[in-house]
């Protein structure tokens, strides 16, 4: 076991370094871990300060950037007295030239624009920067922006931090956050456990690999070029140049950076040279004089980015840690910011209103999966049509439209979740599920890797956009083989587009006759899932205990089952799972034996917040019909649930009022 400290630090970024030093600087005993001090987005950027330049609209987003670069004076004078190391901080301003096809986009200087920018015309701004590229018909001149030299920022905050004490640990990978209660108890990692009061998670694009945030990488290369010895006096390009593709920012030491593109690829590494090509003839036609000069270096780095391209900034689901993510394009820029949020919340949680703006909760309910259309049935269906057609609106009810069901932090409107295996063909589970409304579908991941006989094609079958995916450990023997399992899941759905996606549905089965799950290995992996940052899901007997340990140990909901899976046998233990809808903080999922639409009722009825049908429906005589019928029982048990059934009596009591009858 490692010493433990006052706060610990996850990611040896500009941001982990930032928030260190600051906390430090307020008294706090600090650890930071990471893996490499040269990897991340750090060391990829180009160390501008452009919230202008980089025409953020008005909002708390640019409310934030302008407040951070309002910090950097002061900021980088501590960091260079403290530290002696030159950051390369330059108020230069940003030139953002425009060529002709985009004059359209010209603004008449009112509004958010007028307050720091001016507008230059073809003659001004080539008198104002001498040579441009002959396209170039205008632009805009924004002074109050800026730049600084990011390595060197990073390696100024890596001394700072060092002078001022703070415990830096290189070299180190986190292997799982134990969590239990809602609090993180330690990290394990390839140096063995750290422990610490308070626990700050900055790593960036890497985030989702330890919690389940919606952070993912977007690759930028870069390039520099050198300008000659005989050209430096003084440099030929004295401004950043801000174009609609590309960035050209000059160094006092003669570099020319040159960026950036941006990709969706994953963690893919190096430079390619399409991303190069493209770069270098964007540079040139922006300015033209730099086709001649050396070319000093090519590099690439991984941008954090959340859907909305905002921080997350802020409280976790975890009360002992905190959250500083998702900076995209801005972390160099949001630095100082981020540092003085973070440690003002930690040190004395005093919550900005800024903060607010950057929950990491907003980003699941705005990404919740749209809700699925209603399946429409043609005149030859075994519904009948006029019905459906002349049936009343059921109005809605205040709890229809704000209960909604929530699992780690996504929110979704339907609770009822199905499955995918049983069917005849493809296309009747993919009209099946889109007939019951439901948003989350599990998978077997196995099956669906294995190609296993009626899974061909199935990870294709439906659109992932619009539903969630489960995967589940369906087949696992054993503890051991269940966490591999999950893992492969994890990254197959990450493979079809859902980069946040941490959940499993946990299945630990050495049954082969009654399908029974294994409480032991159940408990066992569930434990090791959830400190490796999974949302886990775990399917089990309807028992109390259990459930509850599940709980504690982080599980996001209990998925007791009803009857043995695939039975049709209905709800054998009513009692049992009653007693842990009562006794869970989490959502209780009844799963497996429901045969019928009123069973499914019953379910909710009893409190279930979800059920999980599959057989019932891919067995049925017309599975599409029954598809409907489990979604509006699931809609009706709940209603009925909410609504509050009447008191039981022993004894008869009339419908019909008998005073004021007439005799």
């Amino acid at each position: 076991m490692n010493a433990a400290s006052d706060i610990l630090i996850i990611g040896g970024g500009v941001i982990g370094l930032a928030i260190a030093v600051e906390l430090k600087l307020r008294g706090a005993t600090v650890t930071l871990i990471t893996r490499d001090f040269q990897q991340g987005s750090t060391l990829a950027a180009a160390g501008m300060l452009a919230p202008w330049a980089e025409r953020i609209p008005q909002s708390p987003m640019l409310d934030l950037c302008r407040w951070s670069r309002s910090l950097y004076p002061e900021w980088i004078r501590k960091l260079e007295q403290l530290t002696g190391v030159a950051t390369g901080y330059w108020p230069s301003g940003i030139l953002a030239p425009v060529y002709e096809e985009a004059i359209a986009s010209k603004q008449d200087g009112t509004g958010a624009e007028a307050e720091s920018a001016s507008w230059l015309d073809q003659k001004a701004i080539h008198l104002y920067q001498p040579g441009l590229g002959s396209d170039v018909v205008g632009g805009w001149w924004y002074p109050e922006d800026g730049q600084v030299d990011n390595r060197e920022l990073a390696q100024a905050l890596r001394l700072a931090a060092q002078e001022l004490g703070v415990n830096l640990r290189e070299g180190i990978e986190v292997e799982a956050i134990e969590q239990q209660n809602h609090q993180i108890r330690e990290l394990r990692t390839s140096a063995g456990e750290f422990q610490a009061d308070h626990y700050v998670l900055a790593t960036g694009a890497w985030s989702s690999g330890l919690l389940p945030l919606p952070v993912r990488p977007k690759k930028g290369q870069m390039l520099s070029v050198q300008v000659p010895l005989d050209k430096r006096q003084p440099l030929p390009l004295q401004r950043i140049l801000y174009g609609s593709n590309t960035y050209i920012v000059p160094r006092r030491d003669g570099r020319i950076i040159i960026g950036a593109t941006v990709e969706e690829v994953g963690f893919a590494p190096h430079n390619t040279p399409a991303g190069i090509q493209t770069l270098l003839a964007q540079a040139i036609r922006l300015y033209p004089e730099l086709q001649d000069w050396a070319i000093q270096e090519c590099w690439w780095g991984f941008r954090p980015a959340t859907p909305d391209e905002l921080p997350i900034l802020g409280t976790s689901p975890c009360k002992n840690l905190t959250l500083a993510t998702g900076h995209y394009r801005n972390g160099i820029l949001l630095a100082p910011g981020t540092a003085v949020l973070i440690a003002d919340l930690i040190s004395q949680q005093k919550f900005h209103p800024l903060l607010e703006h950057f929950r990491y909760d907003r980003l699941y309910t705005q990404s919740a999966p749209a809700q699925t259309s209603p399946m429409v049935f043609s005149s030859n269906s075994s519904l009948n049509s006029k019905s459906s057609v002349l049936a009343p609106q059921i109005p809605s009810f205040p709890e229809q439209s704000t209960d909604k069901l929530i699992i780690a932090g996504r929110t979704f409107n339907s609770r009822l979740m199905t499955g995918t295996g049983k069917y005849s063909n493809l296309e009747l589970m993919q009209q099946s599920i889109a007939a019951s409304g439901s948003q989350i579908v599990t998978v077997a991941v196995r099956r669906v890797q294995t190609q296993a006989p009626g899974h061909e094609g199935l990870a294709e079958a439906l659109d992932w956009t619009k539903i969630w995916m489960l995967p589940n450990t369906a087949g696992c023997k054993t503890a051991e083989e269940a966490v591999r399992v999950a893992r492969l899941g994890r990254e197959m759905a990450k493979l079809l587009g859902q980069e946040d996606n941490n959940f499993v549905k946990l299945e630990v089965i050495p049954d082969a006759k009654y399908l029974l799950p294994d409480p032991i290995g159940t408990l066992e992996a569930a434990e090791q899932l959830v400190k490796e940052g999974f949302a886990v899901l775990p399917y089990i007997n309807a028992d109390p205990l259990l459930a509850k340990r599940l709980e504690e140990v982080g599980c996001v909901t209990v998925m007791p089952l009803g009857s043995p899976i695939g039975s049709g046998q209905g709800i054998k233990n009513a009692a049992n799972i009653q007693i842990i809808i009562e006794e869970a903080n989490v959502p209780v999922v009844v799963d497996a034996g429901i045969g019928t639409p009123s069973e499914a009722a019953y379910s909710m009825e009893l409190g279930a917040d979800a059920l999980l049908i599959n057989s019932a429906i891919a067995l049925a005589q017309n599975p599409v019909a029954m598809g409907r019928a489990m979604g509006m029982a699931a809609e009706a048990g709940r209603l009925a649930y909410l609504s509050g059934r009447m008191p039981m009596k022993s004894y008869a009591s009339a419908s019909s009022p008998l005073t004021g009858t007439v005799n």
